[in-house]
């Protein structure tokens, strides 16, 4: 059994050194490959190496750069690229815990746009590539995450609109993540924040992708219970809990999500916490209502104890990696 065969192995091992291992592989593969005609190494044989790399952003830098330019303007079939070692780069980036490399990620795909137009490579960033790139600012927690995050959809639906791009057209996934980030970055609600961020203060960004969703649109998006979620988490993140209108905001955005039948563990989750406990109790109907099943305690009322009707649009929630896809 040749050697190479490991590649895959190895990066599904949890040993320490596995993705050395993983490269080791498949730089023997690579000796075969000048040896044997019959031994071919494609791109998609990096792909998962790259991945491998998610604890050194450095070392999976490299190894794609390697493919783009042993790989990138060919336009053989066989050996041709697709975005598979990009996103698997730009995952890594995204997850990347212990320094923010969102910059860098977009800086990547915006590289990769350009040397595609100028016809440098022979395939172009995909909807994961800009997924990718989304959620790397969405996780990064800085101020100026909201603004990239839209600027990025924005540009998807440019391409979605007027280079015919139809696998870039934005779903409510898409619009979320903006929403996301808004709920992210550091609290905002003092005066002088809101006064000099205007239009791009989060929740103007936010309440504008809201409205979009609610009001219909070309891409077929809607609201979803993670657009709830988000925006409770939005208003009490950024909106000054002084403010008169606080209540009555988050009252009323709570009803329209149970007229929507969005209402979800993770919506009803937020809700809770984003209200007093006695603005909880009268969104759900009362105090009285739930001390006879022996439900005393706020934090005892799950969304089967709320009527069906509420939840009727909620779609069984996606598992990815063994973790709960909330988007």
């Amino acid at each position: 059994m040749p050697s190479w065969i490991g590649i895959h192995a190895w990066c599904k091992s949890n040993r320490s050194d596995a993705a050395e291992r993983a490269e080791q592989v498949l730089r023997r593969k690579e000796e075969y490959a000048k040896k044997y005609n019959n031994v071919q190494i494609k791109p998609s044989d990096y792909t998962p190496v790259i991945s491998k790399w998610r604890d050194d952003p450095e070392r999976a830098t490299l190894l794609f750069e390697e493919v783009i330019k042993r790989y990138g303007g060919k336009s053989d079939d066989r050996s041709r690229p697709d975005a598979a070692p990009l996103n698997a780069l730009l995952d890594v980036y995204a997850k990347w815990k212990e320094k923010n490399l969102a910059y860098k990620a977009e800086c990547c795909l915006r590289k990769m746009n350009r040397l595609y137009e100028e016809g440098s490579i022979c395939f172009s960033p995909d909807v994961i590539s800009y997924r990718s790139v989304i959620d790397a600012w969405a996780r990064s927690w800085t101020r100026e995450s909201p603004q990239h995050v839209s600027a990025l959809v924005n540009e998807m639906i440019h391409k979605y609109q007027k280079e015919g791009r139809n696998d870039l057209r934005p779903d409510s996934n898409a619009f979320n993540l903006i929403l996301k980030a808004c709920s992210t970055v550091p609290a905002t609600w003092e005066g002088k924040d809101v006064k000099e961020k205007g239009d791009d203060h989060p929740i103007a960004i936010a309440n504008r992708v809201f409205t979009m969703l609610k009001a219909g649109n070309e891409f077929g998006a809607k609201v979803t219970h993670a657009t709830y979620s988000y925006m409770f988490i939005i208003y009490k993140q950024h909106m000054d809990f002084r403010d008169k209108r606080h209540s009555s905001v988050m009252q009323n955005l709570w009803k329209h999500c149970c007229r929507d039948g969005m209402v979800s563990e993770f919506s009803l989750d937020t809700f809770r916490e984003s209200v007093l406990e006695q603005d909880f109790w009268e969104g759900i109907g009362g105090k009285d209502n739930f001390e006879s099943i022996g439900k005393t305690d706020i934090d005892m009322i799950t969304v089967e104890d709320l009527p069906a009707q509420w939840r009727r649009g909620v779609l069984p929630l996606k598992r990815s990696d063994n973790r709960t896809d909330k988007t």
